[in-house]
């Protein structure tokens, strides 16, 4: 664990300049130097340096921060802010409690035999109408749970995955397929695109049965014990000396694993080095660029190039000044408030071409974006950017 001269030492890398300030989200809407990045920087300073006690106001403004990580694309000093905020929660941790839901992600993340469970539950209460019947009755909201069971999305087949998938093309190498803790229960379509994709493209896929969680919700609510024993098991079921790469499907995961594994590339970027024979598909289609993809892996523009191959398609990416939607991993369950605020500028902003789809490379930010659009009931469809491409394959 990071010590406080070593918290010292990187704070003191900054050099306050506020460059960042105006790619913060929190301090766009707040105006608060508080709640900007040199602020908290400056608030762990005085911390780590002796000048400032824990208190309730410090713990909340640094808790405050999405981790959307715009402040360190901009920054000229290149401060490892992330690695800051997350070493200074570490330390934090006995200090700062978390909401039941915040709770129950965490364990469903970390245990797969409360993945199981979940996903027992998860059919029966679907597909029985039983969700349909708690949301009219507000039963969510009255047990506290409005905020994590709005995120549920509709009901999709699944079925049991297998650990090797064999290339159905001219064999070009083997590829190892991070799906996470969430991707097979939640995003089933978008794991089954990524095989679909990757051996008609002449990959063999391998899908590790001891791969877990990339740690990212551990790591960011400063309990780095737990996020260091899921890096260590990660390590080990992609140890595979043949792979060419791991994939990832979630830019989230992406970014957290590419800190501790080797050759972890998105999907969208390593495919978009391939031509495919696609199918037209005559249809307006919006690309959101993830906070994890555009400031943290840096592989944003893959997604365009990669569905600019599909014929007849009207392509059209949200602004470069669009900010974070404010899922950020558990953040729309500890701050509602200031999700939502993000949430209706993206929506905002997507709705303002027709469009039939809506590509995002995040599943956090897919299942709050699609909460979203849900409430306003647009039917505009929020899929991975792999989806469209399975779904045109000739």
């Amino acid at each position: 664990m990071t010590n406080k001269k070593e918290l010292l030492a990187i704070a003191d890398s900054c050099v306050k300049c506020g460059i960042c300030s105006p790619h913060c989200p929190t301090y766009t809407h707040t105006q608060n130097e508080n709640e900007s990045p040199r602020g908290r920087i400056a608030l762990i300073q005085a911390w780590a340096g002796g000048n400032l006690n824990v208190t309730g106001n410090l713990l909340e403004h640094i808790d405050n921060c999405l981790l959307c990580r715009a402040c360190e694309k901009s920054c000229p000093a290149v401060v490892p802010y992330a690695k800051l905020i997350d070493d200074f929660r570490a330390e934090m941790h006995s200090e700062i409690s978390s909401p039941l839901s915040v709770k129950m992600v965490k364990n469903f993340a970390e245990n797969k035999r409360i993945q199981g469970w979940t996903k027992s539950l998860l059919t029966l209460y679907q597909q029985k109408n039983l969700q349909k019947t708690a949301r009219f009755l507000h039963l969510p909201q009255i047990l506290g749970l409005g905020k994590l069971e709005r995120l549920i999305p509709n009901f999709q087949e699944s079925q049991t995955l297998k650990n090797y998938y064999p290339a159905k093309n001219d064999v070009k190498g083997d590829v190892g397929l991070f799906i996470g803790c969430m991707g097979e229960l939640f995003d089933f379509e978008t794991v089954n695109a990524a095989i679909t994709v990757l051996t008609h493209s002449g990959f063999n896929v391998h899908l590790p049965e001891s791969q877990a969680c990339c740690g990212a919700l551990a790591l960011h609510e400063g309990d780095a014990k737990t996020a260091k024993n899921l890096a260590a098991q990660n390590q080990a079921a992609f140890t595979n000396e043949n792979l060419q790469a791991i994939i990832t499907i979630a830019s989230g995961c992406g970014s957290t694993l590419k800190d501790y594994a080797l050759k972890v590339v998105d999907i969208s970027y390593f495919l978009s080095q391939f031509e495919f024979d696609l199918k037209p598909l005559a249809t307006n289609i919006r690309v959101h660029s993830p906070c994890t993809l555009k400031n943290v892996l840096k592989t944003d523009k893959s997604v365009l190039t990669l569905l600019k191959q599909i014929p007849e398609a009207n392509i059209s990416v949200l602004p470069d000044t669009t900010q974070c939607c404010g899922a950020a991993g558990t953040y729309s369950l500890r701050h509602d408030n200031m999700a939502q605020t993000l949430l209706n500028e993206l929506l905002e902003t997507a709705l303002e071409k027709p469009a039939d789809y809506l590509v995002s490379s995040n599943i956090g930010c897919a299942l709050h974006i699609a909460a979203g659009l849900r409430e306003r009931g647009e039917n505009l469809q929020v899929v991975h950017p792999i989806v469209l491409i399975a779904q045109q394959l000739k």
